[in-house]
């Protein structure tokens, strides 16, 4: 059975399991990337915070992986768009593109200066 939220509440809902994971991380398991399933696309979506380079003084970013399942062509440039200004609203304008052009995979890198989603943000109103 398909999620019955929104494709942005289950983008954001992936990136908050990916700040906890980063703000709390639960020793009983290691962290890593969390990803999502968007058939309605055909784009799989995978996102981890972290910071780069693995080290105290490294930036804090989250890394987001978007392919599609067959692996048969690469996102789409209004795919990626709607997508990461989903999930990061404002910050998806500073988000870096991280994979070759011929890639079939685009990979970002986006900062996670202001950990709040966009939602939570001041002045912003939950849709």
């Amino acid at each position: 059975m398909g999620d019955s939220r929104t494709i942005e509440e289950q983008l954001l809902d992936l990136r908050r399991r990916a700040d906890e994971d980063f703000l709390h991380p639960d020793a009983a398991r290691e962290p890593g990337r969390h990803q999502l399933d968007l058939p309605e696309l055909g784009l799989r979506v995978s996102v981890t915070r972290s910071r780069y380079p693995n080290r105290p003084d490294g930036v804090d970013q989250y890394a987001v992986t978007l392919s599609r399942p067959d692996l048969d062509r690469r996102p789409g440039e209004q795919e990626v768009g709607l997508l990461l200004s989903s999930a990061f609203g404002d910050a998806a304008t500073r988000a870096v593109e991280r994979s070759a052009g011929a890639a079939r995979i685009r990979m970002f890198r986006v900062p996670a200066d202001d950990p709040a989603p966009p939602e939570d943000q001041p002045g912003s109103t939950p849709s």
